[in-house]
């Protein structure tokens, strides 16, 4: 198999897998959100969601079709065959780099229209999209579970988003030019303003060499951890799970036993429980100093819907990893097993909503006064966070309901952060009636609770109500679709 007919397999692979639709929709919401931001930051926003988003796509979906490739034995199959490491390597990026260039370049016609120019744009995306899928296939090569991987991947990441605090003036520094990340925003920069010859240059020059370094990495880990790997074949068995072998406990106990056993035991689980703290951590120790050194955001003008986003933090990544418990459980066959006990699938699904919402629920309390950057009365404080709680079970099934499997959970996994930026976005940027258009989005409902405490403005108990409805009648519907899917 060459990479002439690797690369369109990649292709229908990821179409099928929902990369394609989900970042239809990414693409859709981006453009209608940077059409809101005040022109005077529009650009520097746009390239910076360029870079971040559609340049760093290849990053984690290349971790998901790997792994997902390694557990059904798919890679076996194909070191066995003449495919060589470079054909597998080339035919990744390519495909994955072809989603990244056209949502990003419809997101910039969208915003900015036809006036960039087209070769620094094309040059600064493909390039930044096929390096970031690279040394995704460095960091996922050794790793056999997604959780293993999404901990290792942050490692990567943070390092090489540094550049964007230049990006924006916060800290300017030539230190930064040596990461290649840099030359990514250099390049995309170029596509909408004028920008020296010798940093045209120096972008082009060293997003080159980076991708060659990242290209021999990629080859090399490709040798060492799948084809020696996969000439090694080691029998596997699937474990019986805990759930099912436990000895006196009931089911629900099992599960309990085995769901703390992972919260213990995973570094990643133990990062998700721990996140939101240091996010609300982060928030209280940098808001000041960002607000200072940040000239063209006033972010204490947007105290309140910042205070009303990080309400939804917990239920977040709560809802994350309640979806990723969700798909891996029916994967493994625990769900069809579960029919044969007393538990049944819809307690199984009771027992991860009282025990994720539960969790959520208190994550918020703890957050909130943590943040300290807004104060809510004691009732409305614990109403709001009971209803923006909730968005853990929507988050949760709308992974579950929607994909197939883990691979199609981390494309699903890129609507999460939409259905919270998205609604206070729009209370922010959008004036009444047509900030209500939002409300398709579930936490709308709490946020606008939140921001109309928080501004005196009155009828949070009316957006309450209906943020409760709203969200019991979604969680229902998503509730059908899994376990339709689970059958």
């Amino acid at each position: 198999m060459s990479v002439r007919s690797m690369v369109p397999w990649d292709a229908r692979l990821q179409f099928r897998y929902g990369f394609y639709a989900v970042y239809a929709i990414v693409t859709v919401l981006f453009g209608l959100g940077l059409a809101q931001i005040p022109e005077s930051v529009r650009t520097a926003t746009l390239v910076m969601v360029l870079f971040a988003d559609p340049g760093f796509l290849g990053f984690y979906f290349v971790g998901a079709l790997v792994l997902f490739e390694k557990n059904e034995g798919v890679l076996h199959a194909l070191v066995t065959s003449p495919l060589s490491a470079r054909d597998y390597l080339v035919s990744k990026a390519v495909s994955l780099a072809f989603i990244a260039v056209l949502g990003a370049t419809t997101i910039a016609v969208f915003v900015h229209g036809l006036d960039f120019s087209p070769v620094w744009f094309l040059l600064g995306l493909s390039l930044t999209a096929v390096l970031f899928a690279l040394v995704g296939f460095v960091a996922v090569a050794k790793f056999d579970s997604l959780n293993a991987y999404f901990l290792t991947a942050i490692l990567y990441t943070i390092p090489l988003s540094l550049p964007l605090l230049d990006h924006f003036g916060i800290v300017e520094h030539p230190a930064f030019y040596v990461f290649p990340t840099q030359a990514s925003l250099v390049l995309i920069s170029a596509a909408f303003e004028a920008t020296a010859t010798w940093k045209l240059a120096y972008g082009v020059g060293y997003l080159l060499v980076s991708v060659a370094v990242a290209y021999v990495a990629a080859r090399r880990a490709f040798l060492t951890h799948i084809v020696r790997g996969t000439r090694r074949p080691t029998t596997k068995t699937r474990q019986k799970s805990g759930i099912l072998s436990g000895r006196d406990f009931g089911p629900i106990a099992s599960l309990a036993v085995a769901d703390l056993r992972k919260w213990v035991r995973d570094p990643l689980l133990i990062y998700i429980g721990v996140s939101p703290f240091l996010i609300g951590l982060l928030v209280r120790v940098g808001i000041d100093p960002l607000d200072a050194a940040v000239g063209f955001v006033d972010f204490a003008a947007y105290s309140d819907e910042l205070l009303a986003a990080l309400m939804f933090t917990p239920a977040g990544t709560l809802g994350f990893a309640a979806g990723f418990f969700m798909l891996e459980d029916r994967e493994q066959g625990i769900l069809q097993a579960l029919r044969a006990t007393p538990l049944t699938g819809r307690g199984y699904l009771l027992y991860r909503g009282v025990v994720f919402l539960g969790l959520a629920f208190l994550s918020t309390l703890v957050m909130v006064p943590l943040v300290d950057i807004g104060t809510l009365p004691l009732v409305s404080f614990l109403a709001i966070s009971f209803v923006a709680s909730l968005h853990t079970a929507v988050a949760g099934l709308l992974m579950a309901s929607l994909a197939a499997n883990t691979v199609e959970g981390v494309a699903v996994s890129k609507l999460l952060g939409f259905l919270i930026i998205g609604p206070v976005a729009a209370i922010a940027l959008v004036g009444e009636p047509f900030q209500f258009v939002a409300g398709v989005l579930p936490p709308f409902w709490a946020a606008k609770a939140a921001i109309a405490v928080l501004d005196g403005t009155g009828g949070e108990w009316f957006y309450l109500a209906v943020g409760l409805a709203y969200q019991a009648v979604v969680v229902g519907a998503l509730l059908r679709v899994f376990l339709r899917r689970a059958d």
